[in-house]
């Protein structure tokens, strides 16, 4: 699955929009913050590094994905998908019309 195909889901499924890329980064330090204390071992890729990867390549409308394993073999993701989108063509799910019969 390439993580642009995420725009073909309803608008329901979206957490978070951004319009900006400096807060779409605060939001993925955010969530990544979330499970950081869960890391088994001590990270491998520094938040900071993570975030300068992030900005760069949203700006360019690639996708940002972390993903990691935790502590218990639970599996956390973290993604960013934009829209419009370098790698796919689906329309943005915000302002998409409603669906016959959502």
């Amino acid at each position: 699955m390439r993580t642009g195909d995420w725009l073909a889901k309803p608008a329901s499924r979206v957490a978070a929009t951004f319009h900006d890329v400096g807060e779409a980064a605060d939001w993925l330090a955010a969530e990544y913050g979330k499970v950081r204390g869960a890391l088994p071992l001590p990270e491998r890729i520094l938040l900071g590094d993570r975030l300068e990867y992030a900005c760069d390549a949203l700006l360019r409308g690639v996708d940002v994905q972390w993903s990691e394993w935790l502590q218990g073999g639970r599996f956390a993701t973290i993604g960013m998908i934009c829209c419009p989108n370098r790698h796919v063509s689906h329309s943005c799910p915000i302002g998409r019309r409603a669906e016959v019969g959502s």
